[in-house]
């Protein structure tokens, strides 16, 4: 899309569906495919949940096939896409199951600067970081995305050159990440966006302000993540996808806090995982829960609770808690013991002759994050503490 078109009403897309008993296949029928929409544009959209095989598109009927490498990867599209609305040049895309098995017969993938990394024996997990680190030797890789999956992880990678991807696949195919675990069986993509386009588009500024979270832990709840995202920005929603805890949703008010929140908090140590954190296409979350699903729903437009000021007074996550609006009545001695399930205070400083603040530090980032989720807005003789990441270093 545009930003200088002048907006057009959001078309739906065709009513025509398919018998409500088909069998779920690795094939979706994608809807609401209109003239303007590219192929790469679909492709993107759908390379944001898993990895795609083949696409065809009819323009005539205004929808597509979409062929997924997993059964898996199919019901995450599904999943998301129903409860998170994307529209195309102002028309909704929705996702169906189609009937098919198969778009067509496959051909081994040829050669080009994507990579698909597929990681098994897992015993460690797979980051932004780990993989930047696989690849240093073969160039910097130009863009990364990973999912989680049953077996293990499944890593998109763009190389700069057809040259530095070939080399890395041939290294590092067969190869461990690790001593004897996180085995790499490493390919050419089967259906690389690069190959679509000889020049290459812009990044859109209308992706809106949702983001969308994985590798989270079972034991985070809406209320934690916004402890943790307020951080960095007004957040409105928050969604945890009931059928997969590991997936979830923040939306923001507005598209550069959504922005600062991937620069701070991705690859963040979170409840034992590390979390990942990208940029979602979508421009809300649809928060229509019914229980037992509305508990890993939550709307926080009205909230009193918000402490985003400005971008210039945010704080990288530390292994520094700043406390603050404390009563004079809690000791040094009650904050350590309310601390110590989550982590050990290495130290304490109390601020101020009112001692209303306070400084606390943890052996690491991880303890710190721990205590900031479980702890912040938590009533403590009549006042609501605040906890955020300091740089002092205490």
């Amino acid at each position: 899309m545009h930003r200088d078109e002048p907006p057009r009403p959001i078309k739906r897309p065709r009513t025509e569906l398919p018998p409500p008993d088909l069998e779920p296949t690795r094939v979706l029928l994608v809807r609401g495919v209109n003239a303007d929409t590219s192929r790469r544009e679909l492709l993107d959209l759908c390379a944001d949940v898993g990895v795609v095989e083949e696409l065809q598109i009819n323009r005539g009927k205004e929808q597509a096939f979409v062929q997924f490498d997993s059964q898996e990867a199919a019901d995450f599209c599904l999943l998301h896409f129903d409860h998170t609305a994307v529209s195309l040049h102002g028309t909704r895309v929705t996702f169906t199951y189609s009937g098919k098995r198969e778009v067509q017969a496959q051909a081994r993938p040829q050669p080009s600067a994507e990579l698909l990394l597929t990681v098994t024996e897992i015993k460690y997990p797979v980051s932004q970081e780990v993989v930047a680190a696989l690849l240093e030797s073969f160039g910097p890789p130009t863009k990364v995305r990973i999912f989680p999956r049953s077996f293990g992880f499944q890593v998109l990678v763009r190389m700069e050159t057809m040259h530095a991807a070939s080399q890395a696949r041939t290294r590092l195919d067969g190869q461990h990440i690790y001593n004897g675990c996180n085995t790499i069986k490493a390919e050419f993509s089967p259906m690389p966006a690069v190959a679509e386009e000889i020049e290459p588009q812009p990044e859109s500024d209308d992706r809106g302000c949702v983001l969308f979270l994985q590798n989270l832990s079972e034991a985070l709840n809406p209320d934690m993540l916004f402890s943790l995202f307020s951080l960095y920005g007004i957040v409105q929603k928050v969604k945890i996808f009931f059928t997969r805890k590991d997936l979830g949703l923040v939306q923001m008010e507005e598209p550069d806090q959504a922005s600062q929140a991937v620069t701070y908090l991705q690859d963040l140590p979170l409840l034992g995982r590390k979390l990942q954190v990208s940029l979602s296409r979508t421009s809300f979350i649809n928060m229509s829960c019914s229980e037992p699903k509305a508990t890993f729903c939550r709307d926080y437009s009205d909230s009193h609770l918000h402490r985003y000021k400005q971008a210039g007074r945010v704080c990288p996550p530390s292994a520094t808690l700043h406390l603050s609006n404390l009563s004079a009545n809690i000791g040094e001695g009650f904050i350590k013991r309310l601390f110590t399930e989550q982590a050990e205070v290495l130290s304490l400083r109390f601020l101020g002759p009112d001692l209303r603040q306070a400084l606390v530090r943890f052996r690491s980032v991880e303890e710190a994050v721990r205590v900031l989720v479980y702890h912040h807005n938590e009533t403590l003789d009549g006042r609501c503490m605040r906890i955020s990441f300091s740089r002092a270093a205490n």
